[in-house]
Protein backbone atom coordinates (compact mmCIF):
# COMPACT_ATOMS: atom_id res chain seq x y z
CA UNK A 1 0.00 0.00 0.00
CA UNK A 2 1.43 3.54 -0.95
CA UNK A 3 1.15 6.62 1.54
CA UNK A 4 -0.35 8.64 -0.78
CA UNK A 5 -4.36 9.78 0.13
CA UNK A 6 -6.26 7.70 -2.28
CA UNK A 7 -8.23 10.20 -5.20
CA UNK A 8 -9.70 9.24 -8.72
CA UNK A 9 -7.16 11.43 -11.40
CA UNK A 10 -8.81 12.25 -14.66
CA UNK A 11 -6.73 11.00 -17.58
CA UNK A 12 -4.42 13.30 -19.27
CA UNK A 13 -5.14 14.41 -22.99
CA UNK A 14 -2.11 12.76 -24.17
CA UNK A 15 -3.08 9.66 -22.29
CA UNK A 16 -6.54 9.70 -24.16
CA UNK A 17 -5.32 10.89 -27.45
CA UNK A 18 -2.70 7.86 -26.87
CA UNK A 19 -5.50 5.75 -26.11
CA UNK A 20 -7.85 6.77 -29.14
CA UNK A 21 -4.72 5.92 -31.54
CA UNK A 22 -4.29 2.82 -30.78
CA UNK A 23 -8.20 1.63 -30.41
CA UNK A 24 -9.02 1.70 -34.39
CA UNK A 25 -12.53 3.26 -33.11
CA UNK A 26 -13.19 -0.45 -32.24
CA UNK A 27 -14.26 -1.47 -28.51
CA UNK A 28 -10.96 -3.41 -26.95
CA UNK A 29 -13.20 -6.26 -25.98
CA UNK A 30 -13.12 -9.68 -28.45
CA UNK A 31 -15.60 -10.00 -30.98
CA UNK A 32 -16.84 -6.81 -30.40
CA UNK A 33 -17.29 -4.36 -33.39
CA UNK A 34 -19.02 -1.37 -32.13
CA UNK A 35 -17.08 1.89 -32.97
CA UNK A 36 -16.69 4.22 -30.14
CA UNK A 37 -17.42 7.65 -32.07
CA UNK A 38 -19.91 7.09 -35.25
CA UNK A 39 -20.62 8.82 -38.28
CA UNK A 40 -22.02 11.78 -37.02
CA UNK A 41 -18.83 12.44 -34.37
CA UNK A 42 -21.20 11.10 -31.36
CA UNK A 43 -19.06 9.47 -28.48
CA UNK A 44 -19.77 6.11 -27.82
CA UNK A 45 -16.98 4.76 -26.26
CA UNK A 46 -15.95 4.66 -22.46
CA UNK A 47 -12.32 4.58 -20.73
CA UNK A 48 -12.51 1.72 -18.64
CA UNK A 49 -10.10 1.01 -15.31
CA UNK A 50 -8.17 -2.16 -15.45
CA UNK A 51 -7.78 -1.50 -11.28
CA UNK A 52 -10.58 0.64 -10.14
CA UNK A 53 -9.47 4.67 -9.58
CA UNK A 54 -11.18 4.87 -6.06
CA UNK A 55 -11.06 2.64 -3.14
CA UNK A 56 -14.45 0.36 -3.22
CA UNK A 57 -14.04 -0.14 -7.29
CA UNK A 58 -13.92 -3.20 -8.96
CA UNK A 59 -10.19 -4.17 -9.15
CA UNK A 60 -9.27 -1.65 -6.55
CA UNK A 61 -5.25 -2.27 -6.29
CA UNK A 62 -3.78 -0.19 -3.54
CA UNK A 63 -0.29 -0.80 -4.15
CA UNK A 64 -0.76 1.47 -7.18
CA UNK A 65 -0.17 4.92 -6.79
CA UNK A 66 -2.79 7.78 -8.22
CA UNK A 67 -0.45 8.44 -10.81
CA UNK A 68 -0.65 4.45 -11.94
CA UNK A 69 -4.59 4.33 -11.70
CA UNK A 70 -4.63 7.22 -14.22
CA UNK A 71 -2.02 6.07 -16.67
CA UNK A 72 -1.92 4.31 -20.04
CA UNK A 73 -1.31 0.71 -18.88
CA UNK A 74 -4.11 0.89 -16.68
CA UNK A 75 -7.04 1.99 -19.23
CA UNK A 76 -8.78 0.55 -22.17
CA UNK A 77 -11.04 1.83 -24.77
CA UNK A 78 -14.45 -0.53 -24.78
CA UNK A 79 -18.01 0.59 -26.01
CA UNK A 80 -21.00 1.77 -23.27
CA UNK A 81 -22.16 -1.84 -22.69
CA UNK A 82 -18.88 -3.62 -22.49
CA UNK A 83 -18.01 -0.99 -19.89
CA UNK A 84 -20.82 -1.81 -17.71
CA UNK A 85 -20.38 -5.45 -18.39
CA UNK A 86 -16.88 -5.60 -16.95
CA UNK A 87 -17.44 -3.25 -13.93
CA UNK A 88 -20.64 -5.37 -12.75
CA UNK A 89 -19.49 -6.80 -9.35
CA UNK A 90 -21.11 -10.30 -10.06
CA UNK A 91 -18.58 -10.40 -13.21
CA UNK A 92 -15.22 -9.91 -11.49
CA UNK A 93 -14.32 -12.98 -11.53
CA UNK A 94 -14.89 -13.51 -14.99
CA UNK A 95 -13.06 -9.77 -16.14
CA UNK A 96 -9.79 -10.14 -14.08
CA UNK A 97 -6.85 -7.92 -14.20
CA UNK A 98 -5.02 -10.30 -15.73
CA UNK A 99 -8.06 -11.09 -18.85
CA UNK A 100 -8.57 -7.42 -19.22
CA UNK A 101 -4.80 -6.83 -20.20
CA UNK A 102 -4.58 -9.66 -21.95
CA UNK A 103 -7.37 -7.73 -24.74
CA UNK A 104 -5.85 -4.14 -23.76
CA UNK A 105 -2.97 -6.14 -25.41
CA UNK A 106 -4.13 -7.86 -28.05
CA UNK A 107 -6.49 -5.28 -29.49
CA UNK A 108 -3.87 -2.64 -29.18
CA UNK A 109 -1.21 -4.55 -30.86
CA UNK A 110 -2.85 -4.71 -33.81
CA UNK A 111 -2.72 -0.64 -34.56
CA UNK A 112 0.39 -0.48 -32.50
CA UNK A 113 1.63 -3.09 -35.73
CA UNK A 114 -0.16 -1.02 -38.02
CA UNK A 115 1.63 2.76 -36.64
CA UNK A 116 4.64 0.70 -37.11
CA UNK A 117 4.32 -0.19 -40.51
CA UNK A 118 3.66 2.88 -41.68
CA UNK A 119 6.81 4.01 -39.78
CA UNK A 120 9.08 2.02 -41.70
CA UNK A 121 7.50 3.17 -45.29
CA UNK A 122 8.83 6.84 -44.28
CA UNK A 123 11.44 7.08 -41.76
CA UNK A 124 14.18 5.30 -39.51
CA UNK A 125 12.25 3.58 -37.06
CA UNK A 126 15.15 3.32 -34.31
CA UNK A 127 14.89 7.10 -34.62
CA UNK A 128 10.93 7.55 -34.16
CA UNK A 129 11.20 7.38 -30.27
CA UNK A 130 13.32 8.79 -28.13
CA UNK A 131 13.69 6.72 -24.55
CA UNK A 132 13.07 8.26 -21.53
CA UNK A 133 15.75 6.65 -18.99
CA UNK A 134 14.99 4.93 -15.32
CA UNK A 135 16.23 7.75 -12.44
CA UNK A 136 15.81 5.08 -9.44
CA UNK A 137 14.85 1.49 -10.21
CA UNK A 138 12.57 1.55 -7.32
CA UNK A 139 9.63 0.32 -8.77
CA UNK A 140 11.78 -2.86 -10.78
CA UNK A 141 13.68 -3.35 -7.63
CA UNK A 142 10.41 -3.98 -5.62
CA UNK A 143 8.36 -5.67 -7.92
CA UNK A 144 11.18 -8.32 -8.65
CA UNK A 145 12.21 -8.48 -5.18
CA UNK A 146 16.21 -7.07 -5.78
CA UNK A 147 16.37 -4.29 -3.20
CA UNK A 148 20.19 -4.16 -4.02
CA UNK A 149 19.42 -2.00 -7.79
CA UNK A 150 16.91 0.68 -5.99
CA UNK A 151 19.22 3.85 -6.47
CA UNK A 152 22.43 2.05 -7.31
CA UNK A 153 24.22 3.59 -9.79
CA UNK A 154 26.32 0.67 -11.50
CA UNK A 155 22.48 -0.66 -11.94
CA UNK A 156 21.50 2.12 -13.52
CA UNK A 157 24.07 2.86 -15.42
CA UNK A 158 23.57 -0.79 -16.98
CA UNK A 159 20.37 -0.53 -17.93
CA UNK A 160 20.76 2.64 -19.51
CA UNK A 161 23.32 1.25 -21.60
CA UNK A 162 20.91 -1.42 -22.92
CA UNK A 163 18.42 0.96 -23.63
CA UNK A 164 20.55 2.75 -25.81
CA UNK A 165 21.36 -0.34 -27.65
CA UNK A 166 18.16 -1.29 -27.62
CA UNK A 167 17.12 1.88 -29.41
CA UNK A 168 19.75 1.16 -32.19
CA UNK A 169 18.09 -2.03 -32.48
CA UNK A 170 15.28 -2.20 -35.37
CA UNK A 171 11.81 -3.33 -34.93
CA UNK A 172 11.36 -6.53 -36.42
CA UNK A 173 14.55 -8.01 -34.48
CA UNK A 174 13.14 -6.40 -31.07
CA UNK A 175 10.11 -8.04 -32.04
CA UNK A 176 11.88 -11.41 -32.77
CA UNK A 177 14.24 -10.92 -29.10
CA UNK A 178 10.86 -10.76 -27.20
CA UNK A 179 9.67 -14.01 -29.45
CA UNK A 180 12.85 -16.00 -27.92
CA UNK A 181 12.99 -14.48 -24.07
CA UNK A 182 9.33 -15.93 -23.56
CA UNK A 183 10.28 -19.07 -25.07
CA UNK A 184 13.44 -19.03 -22.73
CA UNK A 185 11.45 -17.91 -20.05
CA UNK A 186 8.48 -20.85 -20.57
CA UNK A 187 11.74 -23.64 -20.54
CA UNK A 188 13.62 -21.82 -18.01
CA UNK A 189 16.50 -21.58 -20.21
CA UNK A 190 19.16 -19.52 -20.71
CA UNK A 191 19.15 -20.54 -24.37
CA UNK A 192 17.61 -22.31 -27.13
CA UNK A 193 18.68 -24.78 -29.70
CA UNK A 194 18.90 -23.05 -32.84
CA UNK A 195 16.80 -26.62 -34.38
CA UNK A 196 14.59 -25.55 -31.53
CA UNK A 197 14.17 -21.85 -32.42
CA UNK A 198 13.13 -22.68 -36.43
CA UNK A 199 10.97 -25.39 -35.52
CA UNK A 200 9.09 -22.95 -32.92
CA UNK A 201 9.07 -20.04 -35.30
CA UNK A 202 8.74 -21.86 -38.44
CA UNK A 203 11.40 -19.84 -40.15
CA UNK A 204 14.54 -21.29 -42.24
CA UNK A 205 18.49 -21.18 -40.86
CA UNK A 206 19.07 -18.44 -43.20
CA UNK A 207 16.58 -16.19 -41.25
CA UNK A 208 17.69 -17.31 -38.44
CA UNK A 209 21.16 -16.02 -38.65
CA UNK A 210 20.39 -12.94 -40.08
CA UNK A 211 18.17 -12.02 -37.31
CA UNK A 212 21.26 -12.98 -34.92
CA UNK A 213 23.60 -11.49 -36.94
CA UNK A 214 21.75 -7.55 -36.34
CA UNK A 215 21.48 -8.76 -32.89
CA UNK A 216 24.66 -9.17 -32.62
CA UNK A 217 26.02 -6.16 -33.79
CA UNK A 218 23.94 -4.10 -31.26
CA UNK A 219 25.99 -6.27 -28.65
CA UNK A 220 22.26 -8.00 -27.49
CA UNK A 221 22.38 -11.59 -28.22
CA UNK A 222 24.33 -14.15 -31.26
CA UNK A 223 24.73 -17.54 -32.00
CA UNK A 224 27.37 -20.02 -29.99
CA UNK A 225 28.72 -23.08 -30.51
CA UNK A 226 27.70 -26.26 -28.11
CA UNK A 227 30.15 -28.75 -27.06
CA UNK A 228 28.38 -31.52 -29.69
CA UNK A 229 29.30 -32.38 -33.15
CA UNK A 230 27.22 -29.46 -35.44
CA UNK A 231 25.26 -28.10 -31.67
CA UNK A 232 24.65 -24.27 -31.62
CA UNK A 233 23.01 -22.13 -29.40
CA UNK A 234 20.73 -18.80 -29.57
CA UNK A 235 21.22 -16.80 -26.71
CA UNK A 236 20.26 -13.29 -25.40
CA UNK A 237 23.41 -11.62 -23.97
CA UNK A 238 22.92 -10.18 -20.08
CA UNK A 239 23.68 -6.72 -19.00
CA UNK A 240 26.48 -5.70 -16.85
CA UNK A 241 25.76 -5.71 -13.95
CA UNK A 242 22.61 -7.57 -14.39
CA UNK A 243 21.07 -10.51 -15.86
CA UNK A 244 19.03 -11.04 -18.68
CA UNK A 245 17.35 -7.72 -19.36
CA UNK A 246 14.66 -9.19 -22.03
CA UNK A 247 13.54 -11.70 -18.99
CA UNK A 248 13.62 -9.01 -16.20
CA UNK A 249 11.31 -6.93 -18.66
CA UNK A 250 8.81 -9.87 -19.32
CA UNK A 251 8.54 -10.53 -15.27
CA UNK A 252 8.28 -7.07 -14.77
CA UNK A 253 5.12 -6.63 -17.19
CA UNK A 254 3.30 -10.01 -15.94
CA UNK A 255 3.77 -8.29 -12.15
CA UNK A 256 2.98 -4.93 -13.03
CA UNK A 257 0.50 -4.98 -15.88
CA UNK A 258 2.70 -2.69 -17.69
CA UNK A 259 2.45 -3.83 -21.98
CA UNK A 260 6.38 -5.00 -22.90
CA UNK A 261 5.65 -2.85 -26.06
CA UNK A 262 5.46 0.50 -23.68
CA UNK A 263 9.31 -0.84 -22.65
CA UNK A 264 10.86 -2.40 -26.13
CA UNK A 265 8.57 -0.34 -28.64
CA UNK A 266 7.89 3.09 -26.45
CA UNK A 267 11.09 2.96 -24.80
CA UNK A 268 9.53 4.35 -21.52
CA UNK A 269 11.70 2.86 -18.94
CA UNK A 270 10.40 5.48 -16.53
CA UNK A 271 8.24 2.67 -15.91
CA UNK A 272 11.67 1.25 -13.58
CA UNK A 273 11.21 3.88 -11.76
CA UNK A 274 7.12 5.13 -10.48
Amino acid sequence: MTDEEVKRLDPTPSTIKKLFAYSGNQCAMPDCREFLVDETGAMLGKIAHIHAAEKGGVRFNDKMTNEQRRAFDNLMLVCGKHHDIIDYPENVKIYKPEVLRYYKTEHEGRFRRAERQLIEQVTDTTQATLPTYPRTMRRIGEVLGVSEMVDHDEEIEGIRSFIDRLKELPLEQRDFAVKLAIRMRRQDAEKLLDEDVTGAFQIGNTKLQNHMRVLDHHGLGGINEGHNYREYFVELWDRKPGGNPWIKMLEFCDQTGVSIDTLVYDLDFSQYDE
